[in-house]
């Protein structure tokens, strides 16, 4: 008998079958022959200690005799076994693409096909970035057939089983290997996965079951969407080849800026510009919000860099709820005076600002 299977294991004998499943799924990883510091005898070991332990009827024999009515003398029963896939999880994969699978369906049937996703841009305003758009984009790109609706057959002939994988879209192939006999799956290549065959290919698309197209498409942007955002058109993308799932389009959105207005979050900031006297004697500025315009009303006496708030004048919240609009009052200081203009600020002020004169030596 070989060794302990517990032991190959590394598990208890009160072990629970996942216990078990997990084990063994660990151990196969590691020790597979094909892979990197691989060891077959190992791996031999492993899977007849896993033939026998995820076996309820195998193990309770085992637990009782020390063997099972496989092992006649305590041979070994790894000659014949059978290697569930399903059992071996991620390792099932690299089994299917040494022994011919490549299909990710479960059951042996073959994936769904599913087209290409498509990337299209749109350039928009700031102020229909705040208040919402609709843009139709047109691209090129692959769509179902208009002739033959995407089935790939002339109109008016029939679509036929197919002839190698008798409607399956999938063959089944076994091989010997050292490790046993494999029964192994994969993709008809007559039909490519579909089961059927176009009797008489579509004139236009070739049987492919598509073509290339320029499609128009009316796009509604959100308000409040900000530059370099995608909208997702779940199933607008390509179509894939001989039917199946179309691909998602991603629009990414371009903002161009606006020269007066800014954003904030949800909020939109502006500045004010007024001369030293309205600041000192107060005055009304028109500001130009994202909604139209509005007048601000500045007090006597305020200082540069106060800010003034419109409530709700900013960008709509994708998930609700808006921004404000912020104004920023700033102090247009003129670069020249005239004699009146000069003297009129020297008796506000004074005196006290008069430059000193500097001594040359």
């Amino acid at each position: 008998m070989a060794d302990d299977y517990y032991s190959v294991l590394g598990v208890s004998r009160d072990a629970t079958k996942e216990d078990i499943k997990k084990a063994y799924r660990k151990l196969a990883h590691a020790h597979h022959p094909d892979k990197a510091g691989g060891d077959e005898n190992k791996f031999k070991q492993i899977n007849e200690a896993y033939q026998v332990l995820s076996d309820e009827k195998k193990r309770a024999q085992y637990d009782q005799f020390g063997q099972t009515s496989e092992e006649p003398g305590g041979g070994n029963p790894f000659g014949g076994f059978n290697i569930n896939f399903e059992d071996l999880g991620g390792i099932g994969d690299i089994f299917g693409s040494m022994f011919g699978g490549g299909f990710g369906g479960r059951g042996g049937r073959p994936a769904t096909r599913r087209g290409s996703d498509v990337a299209v841009d749109v350039t928009i305003s700031f102020l229909e970035s705040a208040q919402g758009t609709k843009q139709t984009v047109a691209p090129r790109m692959y769509q179902k057939c208009e002739r033959c609706h995407g089935n790939s057959a002339e109109p008016g002939t029939p679509i036929e089983t197919c002839a190698t994988c008798g409607g399956q879209g999938v063959v089944t192939q076994s091989r010997q290997t050292p490790l046993g006999v494999f029964a192994t799956r994969s993709i008809c290549p007559t039909c490519q996965g579909e089961g059927k065959q176009a009797k008489q290919p579509c004139s236009r698309c070739h049987g492919e079951g598509r073509t290339l197209q320029t499609q128009e498409l009316e796009v509604d942007i959100p308000a409040g969407i900000s530059d370099g955002q995608q909208i997702r058109l779940s199933g607008r993308g390509e179509a894939p080849p001989h039917g199946g799932i179309a691909g998602d389009m991603y629009i990414s959105i371009h903002v161009t800026p606006d020269p007066a207005l800014r954003r904030d979050g949800n909020d939109v900031r502006s500045e004010a510009v007024i001369s030293f006297p309205q600041a000192a004697l107060g005055t009304t500025a028109p500001v130009r919000t994202l909604y139209g315009q509005e007048s601000l009303d500045i007090p006597a006496g305020t200082q540069p860099g106060t800010e003034f708030r419109f409530s709700g004048q900013g960008f709509r919240g994708l998930e609700g709820g808006k921004g404000d609009h912020i104004v920023r009052v700033t102090i247009d200081v003129p670069r020249r005076l005239s004699r009146e203009q000069r003297k009129l600020l020297e008796e506000l002020d004074g005196g006290k600002s008069k430059p000193k004169r500097k001594k040359w030596l």
